[in-house]
């Protein structure tokens, strides 16, 4: 009868590296314009709803993040501007945005 090599003990494997990221208090949401992740405070929710397009946080209805203006409390322009062109609105809300609702964003989100 032949003799099996006995079998060698079990090598531990190395803990998983765990990357380090800098906490961020609360929600953290992604800028549709810049792509920069950042808290949910930092940045202005604008929502396409059946009753139409309003750039307050507190309505239902799909949303977009643009992040604030820091000066005025409105919505960055170079953001908004880089979500317009990219068509970032169509991606987010899902469905096709027209020339009014542009100018609609534009003139909403002007306003702190």
């Amino acid at each position: 009868m032949q003799q099996l090599p006995l079998k060698q003990p079990r090598q531990q494997m190395a803990k998983r590296q765990v990357r380090k990221t800098t906490e961020i208090p609360g929600p953290v949401r992604s800028c549709i314009g810049c792509r920069t992740k950042r808290p949910q405070s930092e940045l202005v929710r604008i929502t396409r709803s059946p009753s139409g397009i309003t750039v307050d946080g507190s309505s239902s209805g799909r949303g977009a993040w643009v992040c604030r203006d820091q000066r005025n409390g409105g919505v960055a322009g170079e953001c908004l501007d880089t979500a317009i062109t990219t068509r970032a609105f169509a991606r987010a809300w899902r469905s096709d945005v027209s020339g009014d609702d542009i100018t609609n964003i534009k003139e909403q989100s002007s306003r702190p």
